[in-house]
């Protein structure tokens, strides 16, 4: 089931989250995924991954001929072999140091926040036009700063997975940035 509108998904870059990507790798030789990638398509959506996302996923490998197999993986989930190299500038740094901060101040997670997800957000706040994200670790993007545009559900028959799309709100930050130096 889809419920992600139409209109916010046209001619858009659409970032996988490492967890949705390790999802799909574990169903890889079924169909779970299809209409997913279908709907992007059809609304002419380019999945890419970054570096970060492509070091997450292969991690652990312990020989060359599996990361080849990993690799390859990557390569069909980006068929334009779309992997942003996402370059650590000042800005985005700051942001993803902000971020970290709100998420802080707001007592987001219990835990520290995942420097790799604030880093996601800085790039998603810098490219919020063209840039969503896909992943099934929806409270690892909280709606203080993100906006859900929508959800696709996957039944695998052994699990339900809830995948969120979300875009960064630039006006949330701004207003939750303020008290942050």
């Amino acid at each position: 089931m889809s419920v992600t509108p139409k209109s916010s998904l046209i001619n858009k870059h659409v970032l996988l989250d490492t967890c949705f990507i390790i999802k799909a790798y574990q169903y890889n030789d079924t169909s779970y995924f299809n209409k997913l990638f279908l709907h992007l398509k059809n609304n002419n959506c380019i999945p890419v991954i970054n570096e970060f996302i492509k070091f997450e996923f292969l991690c652990g490998c312990k020989t060359k001929e599996h990361i080849s197999i990993k690799t390859d993986f990557l390569d069909f989930l980006s068929p334009e072999k779309t992997v942003l190299s996402l370059p650590i500038d000042e800005c985005i740094l700051n942001d993803a140091i902000k971020i970290s901060n709100i998420y802080s101040n707001k007592n987001v997670n219990s835990k520290h926040p995942n420097a790799i997800d604030c880093y996601i957000s800085a790039y998603l706040k810098k490219y919020e036009k063209n840039l969503l994200f896909v992943t099934l670790d929806n409270n690892d993007y909280p709606l203080i700063l993100h906006d859900r545009i929508g959800i696709h559900t996957i039944d695998t028959e052994e699990e339900i997975l809830v995948l969120g799309f979300y875009k960064f709100n630039n006006k949330k930050f701004e207003k939750l940035s303020k008290n942050i130096k």
